[in-house]
């Protein structure tokens, strides 16, 4: 467990919090504590994006599969969705460390903190979580879509 403590020093740049999350998270540590509550907000956030992303690129990916069979030309706009958010995940998203994390708002890891070394009432906790199976899924969903889309594209050319 690693704890990124609010910096009381006025002289301090906010940018040392910063390192210190970005080197616990390339340090690869199960859970990351994070005290400065801008930090911490910018941080969910951040996940929060790279979650919507991945969620899209399945939901849409899936739905374009799925109503190809009643409809062909229906599952034009889902998989371009699908494909655009898997696009964008993996440019943006698919190589930081920060989205191997998964915000802990339930407080289900708060046994794994030494309590008694915080100072803030509020640390936002990060969670290291194997996504490996999270981006096959995704992955996989994502190319199905987007050989359907292309599929149906050239067969609308030809017609």
């Amino acid at each position: 467990c690693v704890i990124i403590h609010e910096t009381l020093d006025t002289h301090a740049p906010p940018e040392k919090s910063e390192r210190e999350l970005d080197k616990a998270m390339l340090s690869k540590h199960s859970t990351i504590v994070i005290e400065p509550h801008n930090l911490g907000e910018e941080c969910i956030r951040y996940i929060r994006v790279g979650n919507a992303l991945h969620k899209t690129a399945v939901l849409s990916g899936i739905t374009a599969l799925g109503v190809s069979t009643v409809r062909s030309t229906w599952s034009l706009p889902f998989g371009g969705v699908s494909l655009a958010c898997a696009a964008a995940y993996h440019f943006s998203w698919q190589h930081d460390p920060a989205c191997k994390y998964q915000v802990d708002s339930a407080g289900h890891y708060l046994h794994r903190i030494p309590l008694e070394q915080l100072t803030s009432p509020e640390p936002v906790i990060l969670v290291r979580r194997d996504d490996e199976v999270r981006k096959k899924l995704h992955n996989t969903v994502a190319c199905a879509a987007g050989i359907l889309l292309v599929y149906q594209l050239v067969s609308i050319l030809r017609q």
